[in-house]
């Protein structure tokens, strides 16, 4: 029950920091090794324990386990150690003693986490696997005599605004990897399959996440999509598409943008200075999601403030409510996650740690006050409205985010409207560009 109960805490917290997506086939029953990239530290295990649909036990680096916080829930987690060269090299003979721990899980049909990469980055795209995970995989597939049923279930994590509160993150599973065909190689030469199994591993993962050369190809590729999206009518001016519907498309995109930079070098920079400039124009309008519409229809625009303000008001005082009731864990875990001057690939982390101590804590500390003052009763409706109103004020602030957007635009949009015209003149060229590589490249 203890992990069952950590994974859904857990799960929750991440779920509420990020706006969180999944797609992709469902973890399959039996023993399965789930192997992930790893973009965003401790994250990446939360977000899978919310995704996975099952529990699933994390390799994790040694250091953490001695943390007070970390190391208390990845031991409920039946987590275990990885010992890296660079944290303690005289350690790493332990390994062996890890890898027989997720092996017998595995051979009890269990699921464990496992990340390849070998360490948690920022970089703009996968990094060269590690053989852990399919050395893993072979061996508990061998003493099983090849009849264990193992399989490896890829999952690409893919964030936007990562280190941001409620940015955006999905994680995608792909088809799993039966382990039992390398039979044949195995037994011939063990390391070569390790080898081969991995490389499998990186083509499924490569498959599933955006990668790119350099780290302004992501908002280069991200902006070129958005345009391409709306002049094709795939998605509305200003709709904010789920990553589900964005990610094949970004995915055609990268792609394209590798091959033509391949093939063409001064045709791809070209394109790329043209989107550019687009992106220079786009952020004069403030248009951090979606576009600028060619055209607004004054009734609509007034139909539209009328309704999302009238929602906005009828959520007000609850959402007001949740501000005060939560303000003093909210402030606590501004003022204490910067302290800890963390990396980019781990800000997110220590943000929803402070998150996962300091809000329970309060919401405890307020019900065993008002129990103390006004009694059982009292104090469980506290236990039950409070979160609710946590909700509220988090649905109500995304709302008025949007909102407050789309006016900004609009307002933008009607006096700039010189640039307005200039941008949708580049968005035909662009999607003009774009279309003739897609006919030059066979509907690639």
């Amino acid at each position: 029950m203890l992990p069952r109960i950590i994974t859904t805490l857990v799960g929750w917290a991440v779920a509420l920091f990020y706006q969180l997506e999944r797609t992709g086939p469902t973890v399959p029953d039996g023993p399965v090794l789930v192997a992930a990239n790893h973009p965003n530290s401790l994250v990446d295990p939360l977000v899978i324990f919310h995704t996975a649909g099952r529990p699933t036990r994390p390799l994790a680096k040694a250091p953490l386990f001695e943390q007070a916080l970390v190391g208390i829930v990845l031991r409920g987690l039946g987590g275990l150690p990885v010992y890296r060269k660079q944290d303690d090299p005289e350690l790493m003979h332990l390994n062996e003693r890890t890898f027989d721990a997720a092996i017998e899980a595995l051979l009890d049909g269990g699921a464990v986490q496992i990340y390849p990469e070998g360490r948690s980055h920022s970089d703009p795209s996968l990094s060269p696997l590690r053989t852990g995970a399919a050395r893993i995989a072979l061996k508990a597939e061998a003493r099983a005599g090849w009849k264990l049923g193992l399989k490896i279930q890829p999952v690409g994590l893919t964030y936007v605004r990562k280190s941001v509160f409620r940015g955006r993150a999905i994680a995608a599973f792909g088809e799993p990897i039966e382990v039992a065909p390398l039979r044949e190689a195995y037994e011939r030469d063990a390391r070569e399959a390790g080898r081969a199994l991995t490389a499998v591993i990186q083509e499924r993962l490569e498959s599933l996440t955006l990668n790119f050369d350099h780290p302004e190809d992501i908002e280069l590729v991200d902006v070129a999509e958005r345009l391409y999206a709306r002049e094709k009518k795939l998605a509305g001016w200003r709709e904010r598409e789920s990553m589900a519907e964005r990610l094949p498309r970004l995915h055609r995109f990268a792609a394209g943008l590798r091959r033509l930079r391949a093939i063409d070098r001064e045709r791809s920079e070209a394109l790329s200075a043209k989107v550019r400039r687009y992106m220079r124009l786009l952020t004069l309008f403030g248009a951090r999601e979606g576009d600028v519409p060619k055209r607004y229809r004054l009734g609509r625009v007034l139909a539209y403030s009328l309704r999302q303000l009238s929602l906005l008001t009828i959520v007000l005082p609850v959402a007001l409510a949740g501000y005060a009731v939560w303000f003093v864990p909210l402030k606590a875990s501004q003022w204490a996650a910067p302290r800890f001057r963390a990396e980019l690939d781990q800000i997110a982390t220590y943000k929803v740690a402070t998150t996962l101590v300091g809000f329970p804590v309060w919401l405890a500390l307020v019900a065993t006050g008002t129990w103390l003052l006004a009694g059982t009763r009292t104090a469980l409706v506290v236990l039950l409205v409070f979160p609710l109103t946590g909700l509220a004020a988090i649905a109500w602030r995304d709302r008025q985010e949007e909102v407050r957007e789309d006016l900004r635009v609009f307002r933008r949009a009607r006096r700039l409207s010189r640039g307005r015209d200039r941008l949708a003149e580049l968005r035909r060229q662009l999607v003009a560009e774009f279309d003739a590589l897609i006919e030059e490249w066979g509907g690639q």
